[in-house]
């Protein structure tokens, strides 16, 4: 999600999903790994990546790489767990086969009240919350923090399930990708949806499907 303030966020946000997905994607087709520390270690390294790219880009345009900032959030699932990875106030929620929902990622807060850490600011990468659950989920959920009020039961920081049961069932339904996806922008755009939030919403939603 890029941040607010930046000037070219967006390209700063691409930047970083597309080199996350591209060394993602290569390591864990290789091998599933093992461990929470072999997971952190993985995420330490897209991380690390991901910022490098976004710092080469801003290098290359004689810009300052606050200026392309944003947050990553990160979701790795097959039937052999759900593994993210969180730096800044993203959100992910997950599901078992036929359970409640649960936050898989919880939102990141700075120092002080509505700051957030970002993949470029000055210094150290910040921290990377690295969260790893050994179950197959049915489906996941991530996205950005315009959809944290809707999202979330505040008071008991948990997913809210009226929001997330919709469209665990309209994920069942598609069969056209870019028909969903149509539908998914549609949905976000609503007046009901606008109503709760004046920032960004971005919602990516990944659901087993049964074999056969």
């Amino acid at each position: 999600d890029g941040a607010g303030s930046a000037e070219r966020s967006a390209q700063g946000a691409n930047a970083a999903v597309e080199t996350a997905l591209d060394a993602l994607a290569q390591a864990v087709v290789q091998a599933w790994p093992a461990s929470d520390e072999e997971w952190q270690a993985l995420y330490q390294d897209v991380y690390h990546q991901a910022r490098a790219a976004v710092v080469y880009m801003a290098e290359a345009q004689g810009l300052a790489p606050r200026t392309f900032a944003s947050t990553l959030l990160c979701a790795v699932a097959s039937d052999q767990g759900l593994a993210v990875a969180q730096l800044g106030d993203g959100i992910a929620v997950a599901t078992l086969d036929g359970g409640d929902w649960y936050l898989a990622a919880t939102p990141q807060r700075g120092e002080y009240a509505n700051e957030t850490y970002f993949l470029t600011q000055a210094g150290p990468l910040p921290p990377v919350d690295v969260r790893v659950y050994s179950d197959p989920v049915q489906a996941v959920a991530v996205m950005t923090d315009g959809l944290l009020r809707l999202v979330l039961d505040m008071n008991r920081n948990q997913p809210h399930r009226p929001f997330f049961q919709p469209l665990l069932a309209f994920a069942a339904q598609v069969s056209d990708p870019a028909a969903g996806e149509a539908q998914l922008i549609a949905f976000l755009a609503s007046e009901r949806v606008c109503a709760r939030t004046d920032d960004d919403k971005t919602l990516v939603l990944a659901a087993r499907q049964p074999a056969g």
